[in-house]
């Protein structure tokens, strides 16, 4: 169980952590591993404002009345159950006392020919040999340039806080954390989903939140032909609602290609399994 205690208002919740990942046997297998990638703790530290503002507009606006909130209650639960059934074990609901429900949804680009990733380091920085990874490397004044292929992205984390005033009133206090992705392209996923809710007033939203970061959120980066990260900087004061990276390439780098190694392993043993479980032919 877990608590937060905000501006006099305790929030408790029950969670049930993401399993970890075993292979088809049974053995000891390799942890979750889209947990480095979803800032947990710092989603709730933020959170903790929008769940008192929520609160407070509750108890503000009680002239609402009573069927607007419970319409509004009954309109977020059949979201979450048609959220639950599109997007299975990608959904993690967090149970709370105050009325407010609070949930995550882990958002997977498809990529079936792969993401080429250009990373792009200060040639202040001194010059630097070309890793084993790296497919390709160039060169301008300012900067290095190296690019790598992933057959797999970690995923961008969408996280909501409906208040009692969802759908019909107001959107979902929500953060979008990308912990690969440079800062000011996070701050525009959190910029266009404003745009989309805009689009929908009185309308349940997170459905098209999630299939357009999953589906648009590159293009609109201008990032369908290629991914471009870095240089690193020190400071990035965006929008508050954006969870990006803050490590430099040099140890992000490595942790992506790790991860489209090991969920390549992942795909093929469970793959590997579900050939082994067909009946066999007589």
């Amino acid at each position: 169980m877990s608590a937060i205690l905000s501006r006099g208002i305790l929030v408790e919740r029950h969670i049930e952590a993401r399993p970890v990942w075993r292979d088809p046997d049974g053995e000891e297998g390799v942890a979750d591993l889209d947990s480095p990638w979803a800032a947990v703790a710092e989603v709730e530290s933020r959170l903790e404002e929008a769940a008192s503002a929520a609160e407070a507009r509750r108890r503000a606006q009680d002239e609402a009345g009573v069927d607007e909130i419970q319409d509004n209650l009954q309109r977020q639960e059949d979201e979450l159950l048609a959220l639950e059934a599109i997007y299975g074990d990608d959904l993690v609901e967090f149970e709370t006392k105050t009325g407010l429900r609070y949930f995550q949804i882990y958002i997977r680009y498809d990529l079936p020919d792969g993401a080429e990733v250009c990373a792009k380091f200060s040639s202040a920085n001194g010059n630097r040999e070309c890793p084993d990874d790296c497919t390709e490397q160039y060169e301008d004044k300012q900067d290095d340039f190296y690019s790598y292929n992933f057959e797999h992205l970690p995923p961008l984390i969408l996280t909501c806080l409906l208040p009692q005033s969802y759908p019909s009133k107001d959107p979902p206090y929500f953060m979008v954390t990308a912990k690969w992705m440079d800062g000011p392209n996070v701050s525009k996923l959190c910029e266009m989903l404003d745009t989309i809710r805009t689009e929908l007033p009185g309308q349940e939203v997170v459905y098209q939140w999630v299939e357009w970061i999953r589906s648009s959120s590159l293009p609109h980066l201008r990032f369908d032909n290629k991914i471009t990260l870095g240089p690193d900087i020190s400071t990035h004061k965006g929008d508050k609602r954006a969870i990006s990276r803050s490590l430099s390439l040099e140890s992000v780098i490595p942790s992506m290609l790790s991860y489209s190694s090991n969920k390549c392993n992942q795909i093929f043993l469970e793959d590997l399994h579900n050939v082994q479980d067909l009946p066999k032919s007589e």
